[in-house]
Formats: structure tokens, sequence, C-alpha cells
């Protein structure tokens, strides 16, 4: 009975020692069992929840003379029937674009924006309809590149075969737009930016950043001009242009402390 007693306890201590074993090899990282993960601190955002916030709606703006005008005229035939209408038209607008050649315009600047033969119906009293032959319309953009011979185009358009003209404007390539949209951009985020430094500044605060923020679409406005006549030759048509002003706005969000 006391052997039987010793060789329990022997194999007690054993297994005491192989428990040991493994418990000490996970404390050195013998690959028994990895280490405890540090603990995760939490960011500003999750310690401050309720951080103060600042929105500021602003907008900005710029301008600049323009650097195109565009001329809008069209050259319209009528004949009793729709060939001869459409042929009549076909002619003058070939006319047009000889004038316009002579004047200096590219054709790449010239651009048909409608055409069209319809038939002609006038209303009687009776109620009725009749026609009364057809029309043709053959419309134009002319996009002139140097604003101030806008009204030397139109002159050469209707001295060309124009017959309708309708309307002069005057805008601005699309480098010079975007370069106006970036100004107006910056604009009213500095605006956006003294709106947020006045609202923190009342209420003790002083900001501390920028959150969020989006920009509007934008808005191009054109500046029209009517056409009036004098220059050199009482003939001669001058149209004076105007700036053209690009503006956006702008919906921020700032943080303040």
């Amino acid at each position: 009975m006391r052997r039987n007693a010793t060789f329990v306890l022997l194999a007690l201590l054993t297994v005491a020692g192989v428990v040991t074993a493994g418990v000490a090899a996970a404390g050195t990282g013998g690959g028994i069992a990895s280490a405890p993960a540090p603990a995760q601190t939490a960011s500003p955002a999750d310690q401050a929840p309720n951080a103060t916030t600042i929105d500021v709606s602003a907008s900005g703006s710029a301008s600049v003379d323009p650097d195109q005008a565009i001329v809008s005229v069209a050259v319209t035939a009528g004949a009793d029937s729709a060939d001869d209408a459409r042929a009549a038209v076909a002619r003058n607008a070939s006319a047009l674009r000889e004038a316009l050649a002579d004047a200096g315009v590219a054709d790449d600047d010239i651009e048909t924006t409608t055409y069209r033969v319809h038939e002609r119906t006038v209303h009687n009293a009776d109620g009725t309809t009749t026609t009364n032959g057809y029309e043709a319309v053959h419309a134009f953009e002319i996009t002139i590149q140097e604003p101030d011979r806008a009204g030397d185009v139109l002159d050469a358009a209707v001295a060309g075969g124009a017959n309708r003209v309708d309307g002069v404007r005057f805008t601005l390539s699309d480098a010079t737009r975007a370069d106006l949209r970036n100004e107006a951009i910056h604009a009213a985020m500095a605006d956006a930016r003294a709106q947020a430094d006045a609202a923190a500044d009342a209420a003790g605060l002083s900001v501390t950043g920028l959150k969020t923020v989006s920009v509007g679409g934008g808005y191009d406005p054109i500046a029209y001009q009517t056409a009036a006549s004098g220059g050199a030759s009482a003939d001669r048509t001058v149209i004076d242009d105007a700036p053209v002003s690009v503006s956006v706005s702008v919906q921020t969000t700032y943080t303040a402390a």
C-alpha cells in the first residue's frame, strides 16, 4: 500500500509539472498561446460625441470681361411646296456660310441649332384651317472668339442672307469659366470661415477645424446686350458687352471648442 501511494504522488507531480511548463511557455511567447492584445483607446470623436459644430451657408462670386460672343441668326424661306422651301433655305444658308467665312469666322464656330420644314396653315373665322404653302427654317449659333467683333459678324450674317436675328449674348470659354469658378469657390470658403469664426467667438469658443463641405452647382449668368447702330459708320452695328459673373454656394460644418 505504501508503494502504491508513492506512485500516485509521483504521477500527480508529473502532471503538475506539465501544466506549469505550458503556462511558462505562454508567458514567454513559446507558441502555445498568443500574448493578450493591447487595450484599445477611444478616438477623439468617441471621447467627445457631443462636440460643438457650427453649420454655415455661404456664397462667393467672381467676374471678368467676356472672352466669347454668340450670335444667333436664322435663314427662312417660304414656297408652295416643301421641297421648294427646302431648296430656297439651303441656298440662303450656303450664302450665309460664305459671308461668315469672308468675315473671318471659322466653320467650326458655326453650329446648326434648328432645322425644320413645316406646312403653314391659316385659321379661318369658321374654325377651319387651310394650307398656305410651306416654310423652311435653318437657325445657327455663331461663336465669336473676339467679343468686340460681334456687331461686325452680325452685319455680315444679315448681308449674307440671314433674315432673322434671335439675339447676341456674351459668355466665357470653358477654360475661363473654370478659372472663374475656382475664384468664386475661394471667395465662398473665405466667407464661410469668417462666419464660423464670428459665431464661435460669440459663443466663447474657437474654430478648431473643418468637418464637412459641399459646393453648390454654380451659376453662370450670361450678359445679354442689345445691338445699337453707331461706330465708324452709321450702318455698322456696335454691341456693348458687360462683365460676366460666376457664383457658387457652399455648405460647411466646422468644429469648435
